[in-house]
């Protein structure tokens, strides 16, 4: 058994699937990060190669079109140890059958994938709602800790709804900073640990939302399995009514 290695995950599953048709071998797993290797199997180390990597994305076009490169390598940002095996499965089949395989729901490879970009695109959905603005001296703050890494997913939204505020998006789980200064969007990964000041009136709307929000529940007629549905648990640590 073999286990490819790559080192950076997008052109490194590309110079992975260049290498199994050069050596005519497939791999059972692919793996861009730190994993526990299977009993008896050997890891390979694939080194990132643009030119390799070019002539893989260049055969994808072919099969596919320019909009395969974008829904095929969604999966990366989920948080799925497969992610990177189930990708460069599915690009490997696109090449040898030149088209777009995306909708073959019967090939376990693309269920997969279709469930990991359900799962992303579900999750930039319900953070639009969940997501809580503070303001802060300089501009507003908000912090969240999604299972995906869909940050530079979710900026846009907030910048269109914003678009005459600054602001900044904070990944806690990925320490990653998302800036929006009123024109244009950033994405930097925080080099430390992230101070915030909030200003005297967010304290104070804190506190009366905080009173409103359960001034108005109704205890008779709680339901915490509906609840629970629309805002899983997970979530709310970074909303404040439920602080």
């Amino acid at each position: 058994m073999i286990i490819y290695k790559c080192d950076r995950a997008r052109d490194g599953v590309l110079c992975c699937v260049f290498e199994s048709f050069l050596k005519k071998e497939q791999p059972v797993a692919v793996y861009s990060c730190d994993f526990q290797p299977m009993l008896g199997a050997t890891v390979k180390d694939i080194k990132t190669e643009d030119e390799k990597a070019q002539r893989v994305r260049n055969a994808l076009i072919k099969s596919g079109g320019i909009g395969l490169l974008s829904e095929l390598f969604l999966p990366l940002r989920s948080f799925d140890e497969t992610r990177e095996t189930v990708i460069f499965n599915v690009a490997k089949r696109c090449i040898n059958e030149k088209r777009n395989v995306l909708t073959d729901y019967t090939d376990p490879n693309v269920l997969s994938h279709y469930d990991m970009t359900k799962k992303i695109r579900n999750e930039v959905h319900r953070m639009h709602g969940f997501i809580r603005f503070s303001e802060c001296f300089g501009g507003l703050y908000a912090h969240f800790e999604p299972d995906n890494d869909i940050i530079d997913l979710v900026a846009p939204h907030f910048a269109k709804r914003f678009s005459s505020e600054r602001f900044i998006l904070h990944d806690t789980k990925r320490n990653l900073l998302t800036f929006y200064d009123g024109k244009s969007i950033k994405t930097t990964k925080a080099s430390g640990a992230v101070t915030v000041h909030l200003t005297e009136d967010e304290e104070k709307f804190r506190s009366l939302w905080k009173t409103y929000f359960h001034s108005v529940a109704i205890e008779t007629r709680k339901n915490t399995r509906l609840q629970d549905g629309y805002l899983p648990r997970r979530y709310r640590k970074n909303i404040n009514e439920f602080l």
